[in-house]
């Protein structure tokens, strides 16, 4: 059997992304209150090793996908977007190895704590700009036009959620108030949070048809039946 990488990478962002959802959910209906605070706040409590999982599943998902795209030429090594792709799953690596800092215990910023917080935020502005700078040479191919533009499409409305903390961190850093309590920062990182997978996934959609228009991938047992039946 013909192991493709793409393929699983499709599986694994879409499983990260499911037991991320199922688990705020489950959370959300029992506290709805509980969706004010930031996805990461799970890296603190009894659903750590659950939160855990479905982010290293996305990273490997993201992994497989930059991999097969390198693999079928539609970026290359070295480039901003491939770049971009590798920062975004560090990203989200360094936002599972060093757990969300604990506020109510220290007020103190740590340096786990300043790890994590950098993780999360190269995570967030690395994959918006990632499927941007992806789509943008496709957009007018023969083949790949149409995905291209989704994607691209997708990105943009990344790049939009991504505004209000933007507004937040500019009010922080020209009044008093502290750029987290400008906004609702749990609302407004799930509404991001979700804008981007979807945008990796369409990405990683791409990605895939491409390995199957690739005659690398298919079968060996199924070239050999289809020549043996000619």
């Amino acid at each position: 059997m013909t192991v493709r990488p793409a393929k699983m990478g499709v599986v694994l962002t879409v499983l990260g992304a499911l037991v991320v959802v199922i688990l705020d959910l489950y959370t959300a209906w029992q506290t709805p209150a509980h969706l004010r605070r930031t996805i990461s706040e799970y890296g603190l409590g009894a659903q750590q090793w659950v939160f855990s999982t479905g982010v290293v599943l996305l990273a490997m998902g993201s992994a497989l996908t930059l991999a097969s795209a390198l693999r079928y030429r539609l970026t290359r090594p070295g480039s901003a977007s491939s770049i971009l792709l590798t920062l975004w799953t560090l990203g989200l690596v360094a936002v599972v190895a060093v757990p969300k800092q604990d506020w109510s215990n220290d007020a103190s910023s740590s340096l786990g704590g300043t790890i994590h917080r950098l993780g999360a935020a190269v995570a967030f502005v690395s994959i918006p700009l990632a499927v941007f700078v992806f789509s943008r040479p496709w957009i007018r191919d023969r083949v790949w036009a149409f995905r291209a533009r989704i994607t691209l499409g997708l990105s943009l409305l990344s790049v939009v959620t991504l505004l209000p903390i933007v507004y937040a961190l500019v009010i922080g850093a020209t009044g008093p108030r502290p750029w987290y309590r400008v906004v609702t920062l749990g609302y407004v990182e799930r509404v991001l949070v979700v804008a981007e997978v979807i945008a990796l996934l369409s990405l990683a959609l791409w990605v895939r048809a491409a390995e199957r228009r690739s005659p690398a991938s298919v079968d060996p047992l199924q070239i050999e039946a289809e020549q043996s039946s000619v």
